[in-house]
């Protein structure tokens, strides 16, 4: 065997150990997240398939929030984890003072469209009728939340990035137990309170992002952490800087934007198939964040880990660890596939209050994810956790949002437009895009080329 492929499958202690430390509380708290959604379906479900399939594509918009600022996010923390690796504080503060620009803007502009355009919006994800008039309802208080989610998502990414992923898991859970209760509270008025069903749930969001906020924001302070970020660090940094980091961030946010606005569409063809194909879609929904926890604990711990290595200038560290990430989340997918079809029986159960028809096609649809899951994370793991951390954002890009849109969006247009397929078919189809993603990301994953160090960022035109 050679030395390289050794290597490979032989990890030194230090280098488990820093995997653990990260990935676990990134892991867990995506596990307390993903419980707690499942918890919130299950208690909207007690109000009806008509209720539970509202706040289902309500969450669309939400969804489509959430991913802008995650590539705001995911790409200021390429430069974070790589200047952390330098241990270059006033660098994070500089990209913070960016990032927070961005996260405010978008959230701005989406609490106008919740709160301004609510009927128009709900109107592309489903029909007329009580299911549309709850979403709206929804959406219009649930947007309340987006600010504190935009302030909220900078510090947790500086935490984690920093070595401090255990505080941003505290948050997390902080603000999901926050939600759960409070949902518990005004769904159906319990201690007191009045029953307020579905504007009940988009209130106890808007009370869990503002306590997550507080936890994080609390400690990064009360414990002087890099991203304490004084006034004078809000200034704009350097022509220089700024560009740089618009060069690498940018892409990223229209990386996440173009393509959760080709998964949003997905949507809006689920929805032609009416409330069960869009209830068996959301029960799939939470099952998968259930399920997939660990494996996005890693792919985020490979990235910050990359990203170290390359901000250190260990160039050939980081090609290691892209490779044994690689193949840990492989095999990971592959064993959390097979769970995924083994207990999905067992789980759905928990989902008794929804219609028959729903649950079985839910089942189908369980049995086609738990398949395609390694090919899924293949993608997964070389674009966020490996050409990203390489700050490889515009082929990324390219890539990714490409993908859905000259692959996905028309398949699933097809088999619903065309072949006139079930709520099964359809998903089915939108897995094409995977495939193909594969057959264009490897080759850019084995070339190397995807390693760029970006610490010289405002010390050159062009990082």
């Amino acid at each position: 065997m050679k030395e390289s492929t050794r290597k490979m499958f032989h990890w030194e202690r230090d280098f488990g150990r820093t995997l653990v430390r990260v990935a676990l509380p990134i892991a867990l708290q995506n596990l307390v997240a993903a419980s707690a959604h499942i918890v919130d379906g299950l208690m909207v479900a007690g109000l009806g398939d008509a209720h539970y399939a509202a706040v289902t594509q309500a969450g669309r918009y939400s969804f489509l929030f959430q991913l802008f600022l995650f590539g705001a996010a995911s790409g200021s923390s390429i430069f974070i984890s790589q200047f952390w690796g330098k241990k270059d504080v006033q660098g994070i503060r500089k990209v913070m003072s960016l990032c927070w620009r961005i996260t405010v803007g978008l959230a701005l502009l989406f609490m106008l469209g919740a709160l301004l355009l609510p009927r128009p919006i709900m109107s592309l994800f489903l029909q007329e009728g009580e299911s549309r008039e709850l979403a709206i309802e929804y959406i219009s208080w649930g947007g309340l939340n987006y600010l504190f989610a935009s302030i909220d998502i900078v510090f947790s990414n500086t935490l984690r990035a920093t070595g401090k992923p255990v505080v941003a898991m505290t948050a997390g859970i902080a603000g999901i137990l926050t939600n759960t209760l409070a949902n518990y509270t005004l769904i159906y008025g319990h201690f007191g309170f009045p029953a307020l069903g579905v504007k009940g749930a988009a209130m106890a969001t808007v009370l869990a992002a503002a306590v997550s906020l507080a936890v994080n924001v609390g400690y990064t302070y009360k414990r002087r952490q890099p991203g304490a970020i004084r006034m004078r660090d809000m200034r704009m940094p350097g022509k220089s800087f700024t560009l740089g980091y618009i060069k690498r961030v940018l892409p990223v946010v229209v990386n996440e934007g173009m393509w959760s606005l080709g998964v949003t569409t997905y949507a809006v063809f689920y929805g032609m198939r009416g409330d069960t194909a869009v209830n068996a879609i959301g029960v799939y929904n939470n099952v998968d964040q259930l399920m997939t926890v660990l494996l996005f604990g890693v792919v985020n711990a490979a990235s910050i880990m990359i990203g170290n290595s390359i901000g250190a200038g260990d160039r050939d560290r980081a090609i290691l660890t892209s490779r044994r990430m690689l193949l840990a989340v492989e095999g990971l997918a592959a064993v959390t596939g097979v769970l995924l079809i083994v207990l999905s029986a067992p789980i759905l159960s928990f989902f008794n209050r929804l219609s028959p028809e729903t649950l079985d096609k839910a089942a189908i649809i369980l049995l086609i994810a738990g398949c395609m899951l390694p090919f899924r994370f293949f993608n997964t793991i070389n674009i966020v956790g490996v050409l990203r951390a390489g700050g490889d954002t515009i082929f990324s890009m390219i890539l990714d949002a490409g993908s859905v849109w000259i692959i996905g969006v028309p398949c699933v247009a097809l088999a619903t437009v065309a072949l006139g397929l079930p709520i099964e078919g359809i998903f089915l189809f939108s897995f094409i895009e995977e495939l193909f993603k594969i057959c264009v990301g490897l080759p850019r994953f084995l070339s190397n080329k995807w390693i760029n160090n970006l610490t010289t960022i405002g010390k050159e035109a062009a990082p």
